[in-house]
């Protein structure tokens, strides 16, 4: 990572490939599916064509709150404020939007499609390079 500097398009640092589970997963389901990947969030699929993300910071307050992992839905605890970074965006401006918009997670799009996923560690680290 050290020929990388705040300058470098976002898609340097972006995994492809992002996780994506339906709305309908259970807290206990998604949490195999995020431990298994390796991963801090996924990607959400609703019934009506949109997107959602949900992140292991939901399901850890969920469970706090007392939520069941059996019973509730990825649907009931995840966000619709799906924050996004252009593939081309300078990674100095897309961690700068992250600690304004309080997220370790941007949807990396490419022409209006998700991409991948770029993370708060991989976005500061080059960014702070």
């Amino acid at each position: 990572m050290a020929d990388l500097d705040r300058n470098a398009p976002v898609r340097t640092v972006t995994s492809h490939g992002a996780i994506s589970v339906d709305e309908r997963l259970t807290l206990r389901s998604l949490a195999a599916v995020l431990g298994e990947a390796e991963a801090g969030i996924a990607l959400v699929r609703r019934a009506d064509d949109s997107v959602g993300v949900v992140s292991e910071r939901d399901v850890t307050r969920a469970l706090g709150l007392g939520a069941d992992p059996d019973w509730v839905w990825v649907a009931d605890v995840m966000s619709e404020d799906l924050v996004i970074a252009e593939v081309d965006e300078p990674i100095g401006d897309v961690a700068q939007r992250m600690i304004e918009e309080n997220v370790r997670h941007v949807a990396v799009i490419d022409r209006g499609a998700i991409v991948g996923v770029a993370s708060m560690r991989d976005v500061l680290l080059a960014a702070l390079d």
